[in-house]
């Protein structure tokens, strides 16, 4: 089953002009993302080319430090036990 949207949700993309629209659930206060599914490969590039370019201005300004890929991992191990029920 597909949800259907809420006439709120539906003034909001059309008001947002084919940008994605954040929704609240008032009950968890966990925040959705609405995009038109055809629009979404666009999206998810634009998000990352945006992550990518702020971390490559970080490294052109010298802020880069040297990293352990066995603590890295270890740490995301550490977060994902953490968010897992």
């Amino acid at each position: 089953m597909i949800p259907k949207l809420t006439e709120e949700q539906r003034q909001a993309l059309r008001a947002a002009a084919g940008r994605a629209v954040e929704v609240e659930d008032d009950q968890t206060q966990r925040t959705y993302v609405l995009v038109a599914k055809d629009e979404f490969p666009q999206f998810v590039d634009e998000a990352i080319r945006r992550e990518l370019q702020i971390g490559f201005d970080q490294a052109d300004a010298g802020d880069v430090a040297d990293w352990d890929v066995e603590e890295m991992l270890a740490e995301a191990r550490r977060r994902h036990s953490i968010q897992a029920p």
